[in-house]
């Protein structure tokens, strides 16, 4: 029968357990540092990893990390990467959990991401508790707006429009509201698809437009649809980059939820 040393099995113990306490005191820094780059005084933020088999602390290996934040503000992408630093810390899988936060002035509902093949600064980890990530795989990810947040939005970005309100159903958009344009001062409807352009714009397109309960004739429609477009840039209203590649988009149920590649983009220069 094997005997096992009773001071070993304690030492064994605490051996683990201060390790997984210094990894969670690790965690708790770098969400710290990762909340001191976001607006908002109900900001929650909290970072979770797994080590990649035993040794995965001690050589910077983890199998996943996983970025948890709700409740806050930001202009532009808060997360980048450096390829200038080392990468001598991998992140196989690095998960973005992210919920009610406002993202230059547009309201995001949810959005997930996981993304693989991510490198990190690992001697900075280590000496500062910092992540700062030096490499990005592409993954996947999606992102979810209610259709009462697109309407702000559109008030901020198109200044002749000044009541809007937005209806995303059956896989159309309906705008409707009250405009001052150089062509007229007038009440508008418009029923529209909503397709992805080149992967970062969402535009309006087959519109159907209303002025004033009267069919608007091509001229006043062009106007206004040029006027709508592109309802999101994701590069230009966001400030997004090459963060997301949007390939499939989905209107339903006072929802809009767009799906795609996604990656951490390279700091801008």
């Amino acid at each position: 029968m094997l005997s096992v040393n009773p001071l070993l099995l304690f030492g064994l113990i605490g051996v683990f357990g201060a390790a997984r306490n210094e990894v969670r005191r690790f965690e708790d820094h770098v969400s710290s540092d990762i909340a001191s780059q976001l607006g908002g005084d109900q900001k929650v933020v909290t970072v979770r990893t797994k080590p990649e088999g035993p040794f995965g602390p001690a050589f910077a290996d983890l199998a996943h990390a996983t970025i948890t934040a709700k409740n806050f503000t930001t202009e532009g992408l808060p997360l980048f990467t450096d390829p200038e630093l080392p990468k001598t810390g991998t992140v196989r899988k690095l998960n973005l959990e992210l919920s009610n936060f406002e993202l230059n002035g547009l309201r995001i509902q949810r959005l997930s991401a996981a993304i693989p093949d991510c490198r990190f600064d690992a001697g900075l980890a280590m000496k500062s508790r910092q992540i700062r990530l030096s490499q990005s795989g592409t993954g996947r990810g999606w992102v979810e707006v209610l259709e009462q947040d697109l309407e702000p939005f559109i008030l901020k970005k198109v200044r002749e429009i000044k009541r809007v309100k937005v209806k995303l159903d059956r896989h159309k958009a309906w705008i409707e509201g009250y405009g001052e344009f150089l062509i007229a001062k007038t009440e508008f409807l418009v029923v529209a698809d909503l397709e992805i352009e080149q992967g970062t714009r969402l535009n309006l397109t087959n519109a159907r437009v209303i002025f004033e309960w009267q069919k608007a004739d091509p001229f006043a429609q062009k106007a206004l649809i040029d006027a709508l477009n592109p309802v999101v840039d994701l590069q230009k209203d966001l400030d997004l980059y090459d963060a997301f590649f949007l390939e499939k988009l989905e209107l339903k149920g006072g929802k809009l939820r767009a799906e795609g590649q996604t990656k951490i983009p390279n700091r801008p220069k």
